[in-house]
């Protein structure tokens, strides 16, 4: 992945593009920067000497790119931006970039009720650059400012992400919230994440002494962008090891010295983001995330995949059966074959026998995810129903079923290609689960491995979640393989936080 990153520049210290660009180059991003200003230290110097960058200045450089075809960045980050001619011009290089280009802004704007950026800037974000974030870092005041709204409790803070949303961001994350129901009267320090249309997750931190502090934004946003890369479609972990870094860069700050007087003015401890290293590339989570609001309803019923998901992936030779049954890469094989052979019964047969071959061989016997059976028990013991959605045959449920040691009604319903119903990515098979139990479907949790398992839940208007094998790349996910989030055990917590 590349980035390029718009926003401010000192010589000394670590701000802007200064507390940014080490972070995402250790986490194995390419970094290319603008510097939206150039000065000697940041503004909480008592001198404030350098150059800003105009609109016109920005326009250069990007033409500079764009004649050397060298811009091709899958991340644009930008932060400090002074004027609303520099910001527009931000808004010509999105045209300029790939379409899929992921846009991190963190609209600085100000703080603690105060705006040291032109308050022309607040319009400009709202009407002209929202609309094509794709993730948005403003502090509380920021968000208040842009959703014309205050914050003054939780559930305001998650109406301002709504609001937001409706802006254009499909993710915003609030990087602080400092309101007594989050911080605990000052004890702690708070963020919030909310995607659109998803739940709200809160995570807290301990409060450290020794600020405020510098750059702590700039920080936040870059470690959001390389972690979202990360963790596709698992926020929550994202902003969760975000979190982890600042913590660790703020205490290790506190650790070699506080904060000075220089010309009568109390300046900060700059952030120690060199010594933060190892603690950057494998952040330590101590803090997890939280709902701040309950998903309404609760989830009463889980369906789960099979193959790759209760089953260790990558036990059936797909490439062998594709090679013996003629069924090219891309194709889903049973709807193919089904297709090809639609007039000739005795050629299918003759196909599906390979198929359930190749099935058999894989699942004698099957090599179940660990913790498999602990999870299913645990969450009928809960009372919860679960149910199973395969593109496999029934041989191949009952050898599971078998070999993990399940009465044959522990799954109820078992959809399977055989069933008379569409089968995934079609909502049918979690539609028809959700009116067994009778439950409404947003109550209902989808658990696979595959983009269409995530496409099956999200059609039939359910909670759907990713399960991502270690191997796997984010790009599989537009390319319809394996879907990424959580693994196994992250998804059970968050489950039971939620129980």
């Amino acid at each position: 992945p590349s980035v390029l990153s718009v926003q401010s520049h000192v010589v000394h210290g670590y701000v802007g593009n200064r507390a940014a660009v080490f972070p995402l180059q250790l986490l194995g991003f390419e970094v290319d920067v603008v510097n939206s200003v150039q000065f000697s230290c940041h503004t909480g110097y008592p001198a404030i000497k350098g150059q800003k960058l105009g609109g016109e200045d920005l326009r250069v450089l990007v033409d500079g790119l764009v004649a050397n075809e060298v811009l091709d960045h899958t991340h644009l980050l930008t932060g400090y931006i002074g004027t609303a001619s520099f910001l527009r011009e931000v808004v010509h290089l999105l045209d300029l970039l790939p379409d899929t280009c992921c846009y991190v802004c963190d609209p600085v704007l100000g703080d603690n009720g105060k705006m040291y950026t032109s308050s022309e800037l607040v319009e400009v974000y709202r009407d002209e650059v929202l609309p094509r974030v794709s993730i948005l870092t403003p502090n509380q005041f920021e968000a208040e400012l842009l959703a014309g709204r205050k914050i003054t409790d939780v559930a305001s803070a998650a109406a301002a992400c709504d609001a937001l949303h409706g802006l254009g961001p499909p993710t915003v994350a609030l990087t602080t919230l400092e309101v007594p129901e989050a911080t605990e009267g000052g004890k702690l320090v708070a963020m919030m994440f909310s995607e659109a249309g998803g739940a709200k997750w809160l995570l807290q931190l301990p409060f450290i002494e020794g600020g405020p502090f510098t750059g702590t934004g700039d920080l936040t946003a870059a470690m959001l962008l390389a972690w979202s890369q990360l963790h596709p479609l698992e926020g929550p972990a994202a902003i969760e090891k975000a979190g982890a870094v600042l913590q660790a860069a703020i205490r290790r700050s506190t650790e070699l010295g506080g904060a000075r007087t220089i010309a009568g003015k109390v300046v900060p401890p700059e952030l120690r983001v060199v010594g933060c290293k190892r603690i950057i590339e494998e952040p330590v989570v101590l803090h997890r995330c939280r709902l701040a609001e309950p998903l309404s309803p609760v989830i009463q019923g889980v369906v789960f995949d099979l193959d790759g998901t209760l089953t260790l992936p990558g036990q059936v030779d797909f490439r062998r059966m594709r090679e013996r049954t003629g069924v090219p890469a891309g194709a889903d094989i049973v709807p193919f074959l089904r297709e090809k052979h639609a007039s000739d019964p005795a050629a299918l047969a003759e196909a599906i026998a390979i198929v359930e071959e190749e099935e058999r061989l894989a699942f004698s016997p099957p090599q179940l995810q660990p913790g498999v059976k602990a999870c299913i028990d645990e969450l009928l013991a809960r009372g919860l129903r679960v149910g199973l959605v395969t593109r496999n045959c029934q041989d191949s449920v009952t050898r599971f079923l078998q070999h993990a040691g399940f009465p044959d009604d522990a799954f109820a319903p078992v959809v399977t290609r055989d069933s008379a119903m569409k089968n995934k990515p079609d909502p049918a098979p979690v539609l028809h689960c959700c009116e067994a139990w009778g439950i409404q479907p947003r109550a209902v949790l989808m658990v696979g491995d595959q983009i269409d398992d995530v496409r099956c839940g999200s059609a039939a208007g359910s909670v759907t979640v990713g399960m991502l094998a270690p191997e796997s790349d984010v790009s599989a996910v537009a390319e319809g393989g394996p879907a990424s989030g959580p693994d196994g055990a992250d998804a059970a917590a968050r489950l039971q936080q939620q129980q």
